[in-house]
């Protein structure tokens, strides 16, 4: 099983970085987004007259801020989950039912990749622009949501061999279920 040691050291080595950079755009996508609602209600309420563009391009960032931070958020293990019942279970059980999870979003983030490119590709080739009076090329919302789902897949299949080696080869210095 070093076949499995040697793989996570080289997806640590070369995806964590990567990670932490797109969390890191996302998170000066949050605060762009955050001036230009800022700068959208102070024209509105002190100006009355608010830009036509703000709410538009705020959405942009609020999506690309979301795909940008999934793969970090897998990654480190912080996403939202239901542990009602698995906390119940014995901790291999638990972490059989991690494995699998991890399984079901390698399928999904593929999914997900292939409708986001499928999706982009439209944009691209039809030359579609937003129905707003700024007339955004749509491709270019999408390319980070692109990026993110890359990002997502990566992750699942960082977390799949973390898991799957720990299911398979045990540590006996490490319990089944730490991060």
């Amino acid at each position: 099983m070093k076949f499995f040691s040697t793989l996570r050291k080289a997806m640590d080595k070369i995806f964590a970085p990567a990670c932490y950079w797109l969390a890191g755009a996302g998170v000066v996508f949050l605060v762009t987004m955050m001036f230009i609602v800022t700068f959208d209600v102070i024209l509105r309420y002190f100006f009355d007259n608010p830009t036509v563009w703000a709410g538009e391009v705020a959405s942009f960032l609020t999506i690309s801020v979301v795909f940008l931070g999934l793969a970090q958020n897998i990654r480190l293990d912080d996403h939202i989950r239901i542990d009602v019942f698995t906390n119940l279970m014995p901790e291999r059980t638990r972490l059989l039912f991690d494995v699998i999870a991890h399984a079901v979003a390698i399928v999904f983030s593929v999914a997900l990749f292939v409708a986001c490119w499928l999706r982009f590709e439209n944009f691209w080739i039809r030359q579609t622009v937003s129905d707003s009076p700024i007339m955004v090329p749509l491709w270019i919302p999408m390319v980070p949501v692109l990026i993110g789902a890359v990002g997502f897949c990566f992750a699942a299949v960082a977390g799949f061999i973390i898991r799957f080696q720990r299911l398979v080869v045990p540590d006996p210095d490490t319990p089944p279920y730490s991060k």
